[in-house]
């Protein structure tokens, strides 16, 4: 809110938690007609959540137009990366669950397990990186508990803050778990 008033632009409406849930749930309906007409941009490939929860609401009526704006995609790190990543990573932060995919692939290819069913991927030591996940939020942090490759102790995410702050105070947290578990010589 505050980038964008310094800006000089008028902020009518920002939700509680920086997450499409609470903003499905708590967008305010404009005006007495109750009939609200919402432009969505979105990237390709994130979930229907706010326009299916927006067509539930029983306070007022919403159409929303999605628009997919852009895509992610995920890039595919060179040798002199992948070993980096394999040797030299303890913490991985994930902005979206595009980002945990992007990076499970290329652990995949370190570890020469691509072509493996995804059951066979999950019991391979250190499918995830032998990194603990610091995700922006609950629906990424889901993302890497259901790819089986982290164990839930080992992915950390701001569970009543999520967004930029509270993503900060999770990499804070983890980058403390892993110093104490460096220092103590191991997982715990």
């Amino acid at each position: 809110k505050k980038a964008l008033t310094d800006q000089g632009f008028e902020v009518g409406f920002v939700p509680s938690k920086a997450n499409g849930e609470t903003l499905a749930e708590e967008l305010p309906p404009v005006g007495e007609v109750r009939l609200n007409n919402v432009l969505y941009p979105a990237s390709e490939k994130a979930a229907d959540t706010i326009q299916d929860m927006l067509g539930k609401r029983k306070d007022a009526s919403f159409r929303v137009y999605r628009l997919n704006t852009y895509n992610t995609i995920p890039v595919a790190f060179a040798e002199d990366q992948l070993e980096f990543i394999m040797d030299d990573v303890q913490i991985a932060c994930f902005g979206s669950p595009t980002a945990v995919d992007g990076w499970l692939a290329n652990v995949d290819r370190a570890l020469g397990i691509e072509g493996l069913d995804d059951d066979k991927k999950k019991k391979t030591p250190g499918s995830n990186g032998n990194a603990v996940a610091v995700c922006i939020g609950k629906t990424t942090a889901r993302r890497c508990l259901e790819s089986g490759r982290w164990q839930a102790n080992d992915i950390y995410y701001p569970a009543t803050d999520p967004g930029l702050q509270g993503w900060t105070e999770s990499c804070y947290t983890a980058t403390g778990d892993v110093m104490e578990r460096d220092f103590w010589g191991g997982g715990w």
